[in-house]
């Protein structure tokens, strides 16, 4: 996708928001002249900004996942987050993976729910569910549910522009879209890790995508079981993501979406028997890193591709 030299907008308020960010602004969702939407609320109170933003970055996010997958996000980031043939352990896997941050949540699926993941549900509080169907049985057990919970149904996500506005006009951006392939994936520190440490490597990368940077993913069987986001230093992000593992850390891969800029972020894995690290690559102090990590005896591998959330 190329940014054309002209782009002309003529947006379109389709919907007016319960309010925007917060309850003193006023927010509305706007479509680029007679486009669809893109979802539809079929059941709940209405939507507020937030609630419509953070759908969205869920919806993207298990949309990037062919196998069944259950997202749970809370202010823009995955508290948890799970891939399962059976979808009813997928979600019990993602809500297991941090129960705090779950309340109040957006629970989003690549697949329309099962009538016993919503039951799984009972007891716990979320703000929304989003996914790409719904079967009438499970649509009116939802709202038996709760009156308030919103439920949408949502089209895949389309590769398009993405525009914010600053100062007196705009930035526009084409998508982070890039599939990253394994088999450009370089080995520089330890041996070519198993057929299932990779899919855990895979998941890790796709997800860290979809983490406000500085990103950093934990992943321990296709579950996110650590996440560190938005803090100004790297090493910090991992912290938290270790933190939030604790003993699950243990024999897990860990992703971050940009490279590590010192041996600290690495020594931190190590503390906490990580076995394998995904990144980037491309710091000026990279053979530091690389033998940091050899002295470790963790693996390292470098995809050569950013990807930076703002």
């Amino acid at each position: 996708m190329d940014l054309p030299k002209d782009l002309n907008l003529t947006l379109k308020k389709y919907k007016d928001l319960r309010y925007g960010e917060n309850p003193h602004q006023q927010a509305a969702f706007c479509v680029d002249g007679s486009k669809s939407p893109g979802f539809e609320k079929l059941w709940g109170i209405d939507l507020s900004y937030n609630n419509l933003d953070d759908a969205y970055g869920a919806w993207k996010l298990v949309s990037d996942f062919n196998t069944s997958t259950v997202a749970i996000i809370k202010h823009g980031n995955p508290s948890g987050i799970a891939s399962r043939e059976n979808l009813l352990e997928a979600f019990n896997l993602a809500f297991e993976a941090d129960q705090v941050s779950a309340y109040g949540g957006i629970v989003a699926t690549n697949v329309s729910p099962t009538i016993e993941t919503i039951e799984a549900m009972s007891g716990k509080f979320f703000e929304l569910m989003i996914a790409p169907g719904y079967s009438k049985e499970v649509l009116t057990r939802l709202e038996k549910r709760s009156a308030k919970m919103r439920v949408i149904r949502a089209d895949l996500p389309k590769d398009d522009f993405e525009i914010k506005r600053i100062f007196k006009g705009f930035l526009v951006q084409t998508p982070d879209t890039v599939q990253g392939s394994k088999s450009k994936w370089k080995v520089v520190s330890g041996s070519r890790p198993s057929a299932k440490v990779y899919e855990d490597l895979e998941m890790a990368w796709k997800v860290v995508k979809h983490v406000k940077s500085n990103a950093i993913v934990v992943v321990s069987d296709l579950v996110m079981v650590g996440m560190g986001t938005g803090q100004p230093n790297r090493v910090n992000s991992v912290k938290l993501a270790l933190g939030q593992a604790g003993k699950r850390a243990r024999g897990a891969v860990l992703a971050s979406d940009a490279f590590f800029p010192f041996e600290d972020s690495v020594d931190l894995a190590a503390a906490s028997g990580i076995s394998t690290i995904i990144q980037p690559g491309g710091s000026i102090n990279d053979e530091r890193v690389i033998a940091d990590s050899k002295k470790h005896g963790i693996v390292m591998i470098f995809t050569g591709v950013r990807h930076f959330k703002h």
